[in-house]
């Protein structure tokens, strides 16, 4: 089971994002009152630039979407934001300084309507690589840019799907290719990963889709439809299971997230927790209580070298917000050995020693052999040598 392992403190008002870090180094919280990053081996809030200014009623300072990456060869962490007037930007923190000062903040311009969703295509980028990052925006286009280590932003492709009511886009991790999601009617689709031109659409998703998510092996998504979260195989979009919530007391979208490696899927409610359900048969294993507020809007999850860990956060606009962080250790994989059912069955105790056996005959008879065959080259090599001397 989880347990709550740090509070962490420090955000303002609703909280609508929240991401880990890759390697469980960071997390960050992003909405109505800003950006905040912790360190998850201080536990410390790390300060940032002083570009951003804290105004609520500024759509540049009001940020909607997250996402980590981290850089291998320059051993980089990014932090992509996107904010509610559609700028995209990043905070950088160079690893090998260690020094909070070098968040720096860096903005880029893109479509001037509210970022619905980032997404990362490999959150940590192999040597020589690009990161590559798809954005969806309010005006139906999606968008997918590459990133250097060196904060090099390029345009891959933009593309306005026509009549979609555009909600999230997400990456195939098998080809790079992106999903697109409607909120309204059902619609998917997928964009060619060069061109962005549309190569399939299903028009039998689920209605509403309010938040998506993949799992890492881009075979089933999870859309939170109202009161339910459902999971599809993309493929063909069948229906494979259901995540009953309580009744929602305001059809406000929460986002959900898979966890465990899939195993298990963790939820946001407006009912004081999060929640944990089974993706084999839907079952809720856990309910995660928040401090404050009843709206959990958002979580996310990793896996870390020592355990799973979870974040919650709250969704009201004029309540303080923390971020919960909650840990489950791994579960042993070394199965306690049982002398009881380890003593082997008489069946195998005969073909063990029948085994044996035969074992020690086919030894002692090469070794037999052996013997015989040195001690005739012995004999030969002691008669020529007698001969000629």
């Amino acid at each position: 089971m989880y347990e709550l392992l740090a509070t962490l403190k420090g955000a303002r008002n609703a909280v609508i994002s929240t991401s880990f870090s890759p390697q469980a180094r960071f997390i960050a919280a992003i909405g109505y009152g800003g950006i905040s990053v912790w360190d998850l081996e201080t536990y410390k809030n790390l300060p940032i630039s002083s570009d951003n200014v804290y105004n609520h009623r500024n759509p540049d300072n009001v940020y909607t979407a997250c996402a980590w990456l981290h850089f291998e060869q320059a051993d980089c962490y990014v932090l992509i934001i996107g904010s509610q007037k559609g700028t995209l930007s990043t905070l950088n923190w160079d690893n090998e300084t260690k020094v909070p000062s070098n968040l720096v903040f860096k903005s880029h311009e893109g479509s001037p309507h509210q970022v619905l969703s980032i997404d990362i295509y490999q959150a940590e980028v192999p040597l020589g690589r690009l990161a590559r990052i798809a954005v969806a925006t309010a005006d139906n286009r999606a968008t997918v840019y590459s990133l250097s280590p060196f904060g090099d932003l390029q345009e891959i492709f933009s593309s306005v799907v026509e009549n979609f009511s555009l909600v999230a886009a997400r990456f195939c991790k098998k080809n790079r290719d992106v999903y697109v999601f409607e909120l309204n009617g059902g619609g998917i689709s997928l964009l060619d990963a060069k061109t962005g031109n549309v190569k399939s659409t299903h028009k039998y998703g689920p209605d509403p889709m309010g938040t998506v998510c993949l799992d890492d092996s881009s075979k089933f998504f999870v859309a939170c439809t109202g009161k339910d979260f459902e999971m599809f195989r993309l493929e063909n979009i069948e229906h494979v299971q259901t995540f009953s919530g309580e009744l929602p007391i305001v059809l406000f979208p929460k986002v959900a997230t898979y966890a465990e490696d899939g195993s298990v899927l963790v939820v946001g409610t407006d009912r004081g927790h999060a929640s944990i359900f089974n993706v084999s048969d839907g079952d809720k294993i856990q309910d995660l209580p928040y401090t404050t507020t009843g709206l959990v809007q958002s979580v996310a999850a990793i896996t870390a070298r020592d355990g799973f860990l979870v974040a919650i956060a709250g969704s009201t606009l004029h309540s303080r917000a923390e971020v919960l962080i909650f840990k489950k250790s791994h579960a042993s994989l070394d199965k306690p050995e049982n002398t009881a059912t380890n003593l082997p069955s008489p069946g195998r105790s005969i073909r063990y020693y029948l085994f044996m056996a035969v074992g020690l005959y086919l030894l002692f008879h090469g070794l037999l052999s052996t013997v015989l065959v040195c001690t005739t080259w012995v004999r030969c090599f002691a008669f020529w040598v007698y001969r000629f001397l």
